[in-house]
């Protein structure tokens, strides 16, 4: 075997094996963690598109890097959610539906990875009136999957007064 060969095989053959080994070797907090922070990250995304959406005269070239941040956070959510790190793992707001109904989760995730790339195309020409429409309609895929599979946010409400 040539030693271009033997590389090649070597990185067919070890470079996955090492990568899937990193991945899996993250604890279920850390796994966590990065969830977290990718949702955050999309969130913030998503939340610049609905601000940059609003006015006659957006900012295209910010629009469109938030609209494929969109996009390319809704690819492969699955990673997202492995085994072993929902409630049983730590504080998180996942519910456990998201593990005990894989195929409702799969149609939630999938309602966002079809909706999206039409925000980011409807950016791409610049069609305002589109943005604003496939903004409603990526923002119902986020409720939809919100409303199944997250908990509520816990709010700490003061005392009731005493008088």
């Amino acid at each position: 075997m040539s030693r271009r060969a033997l590389m090649r095989f070597c990185s067919a053959v070890f470079v996955p094996t090492v990568m899937a080994v990193a991945v899996y070797a993250a604890t279920p907090q850390e796994a966590q963690k990065a969830r977290h922070e990718h949702y955050e990250d999309l969130g913030d995304a998503f939340k610049a598109v609905r601000d940059n959406s609003r006015g006659d005269n957006p900012d295209w070239a910010a629009l469109e890097k938030s609209a494929q941040t969109v996009v390319d956070a809704s690819v492969d959510q699955q990673k997202w959610f492995a085994k072993g790190t929902g409630p049983e793992a730590g504080k998180t707001r996942a519910l456990p539906e998201i593990w005990s109904k894989p195929d409702d989760f799969t149609a939630a995730q999938k309602m966002l990875s079809e909706r999206a790339p039409k925000l980011l195309a409807a950016v791409k020409a610049k069609d305002l009136p589109g943005v604003q429409a496939a903004f409603k309609e990526v923002g119902g895929a986020c409720k939809n999957c919100h409303e199944n599979f997250r908990s509520p946010k816990k709010t700490t409400s003061p005392p009731p007064d005493r008088e």
